[in-house]
């Protein structure tokens, strides 16, 4: 078989098993409006992946233990339904793909970083840490409210504010936000941050942004919820909320790539 009709058959290949994995577990579907953008982590890195020089076919070094490795896990994680071990699989498997088809000078393990966010499996089978990134937001709510002197009761994820509910669900709890965060901050800073040290300290930083987007997220509906009624915080405003949230998070991670792409300033 000719190499380069090889190539391109193993990365329509990689395509399908992609649309796969996304359609293996349908439960994302129920927050399709903040788990679909995850999706454009695969268009991304292609475009971010443009400055790739071509390799002449034939030159490249094979890894057949890797390769069967990814084949192995790919259909582990399909018999067993994980998510995760289906989108570690793949990353790993068009890694080794666009090594064979292209070179990169640097950047590899973030492309790869980058593929692996691009599958809904944080979301779906990490829900333990949904949860306790809401306990963590309620309990933080509850102590500046009770700073601000308004009366405060929580149980477990559920406040009280001046008798007033403010229910932190799942659907506001950021989960989704933590992974989108993950995704744009390594989307920006995969070729604009040259230090790895710096990269390193952005996937650090990227969590903790996206956790204080999510408290300002609590607050904003506890705000509104008291000025008018839990039915108007819960109602368009929630998802409107949602959309301002994501737009400064999005300008917040840009800035921090910006800052830490920055050289260091000589003493």
């Amino acid at each position: 078989m000719n190499p380069n009709r090889k190539i391109w058959l193993s990365g329509g290949a990689l395509a399908l098993a992609a649309v796969a994995i996304w359609l293996r577990d349908w439960r994302w579907v129920e927050t399709v409006s903040d788990t679909l953008p995850l999706a454009l982590g695969l268009p991304l890195a292609y475009f971010l992946g443009r400055p790739w020089q071509r390799r002449e076919v034939g030159t490249t070094e094979r890894r057949p233990r890797l390769i069967a490795l990814g084949v192995v896990g790919f259909a582990c994680g399909w018999i067993i339904e994980s998510l995760t071990l289906l989108a570690m699989s793949w990353s790993l498997l068009a890694l080794l793909w666009g090594q064979e088809s292209f070179v990169r000078v640097a950047g590899r393990e973030r492309l790869a970083c980058l593929l692996l966010l691009s599958f809904p499996w944080l979301v779906i089978e990490w829900q333990t840490f949904g949860w306790a990134l809401r306990l963590s937001s309620a309990c933080v709510a509850e102590q500046i409210f009770a700073l601000l002197q308004l009366p405060t009761q929580r149980d477990g994820t559920h406040l009280s504010i001046l008798g007033v509910p403010v229910e932190i669900e799942a659907a506001c709890a950021g989960w989704n936000l933590l992974q989108l965060t993950l995704l744009t901050g390594v989307a920006y800073g995969a070729y604009e941050i040259r230090s790895s040290r710096r990269f390193a300290m952005l996937l650090a930083l990227l969590p903790v942004l996206a956790w204080l987007a999510n408290l300002l997220r609590i607050l904003i509906l506890a705000g509104i919820a008291l000025s008018f009624d839990a039915q108007v915080a819960s109602g368009v405003l929630h998802g409107l909320t949602g959309l301002i949230i994501l737009a400064a998070v999005l300008g917040m991670t840009k800035t921090l790539c910006h800052f830490l792409a920055a050289p260091p300033t000589p003493i």
